[in-house]
């Protein structure tokens, strides 16, 4: 084990192995983002609809309200 993280240290330090690191990390974000986004797709949509029908009725809220004027 110790034998490996001083390997690890040693390639950090180095350009190559900073880059790889980046590389590595932009994926695992990615990914984690994407198994978000799939778990959440039925209240993502379902949020969305909602909204929607939320901004849709907006115009007739606003005609009621300027009508009590």
């Amino acid at each position: 084990m110790k034998s490996f993280m001083n390997r690890v240290k040693n390639k950090l330090k180095r350009e190559d192995g900073a880059s790889n690191i980046e590389i590595i990390v932009w994926v695992v974000v990615v990914l984690v983002i994407a198994v978000a986004l799939f778990l959440f797709r039925d209240q993502i949509s379902d949020f969305l609809g909602t909204a929607t029908d939320s901004v849709g009725n907006m115009d007739s809220r606003i005609s009621q309200v300027d009508a009590n004027i």
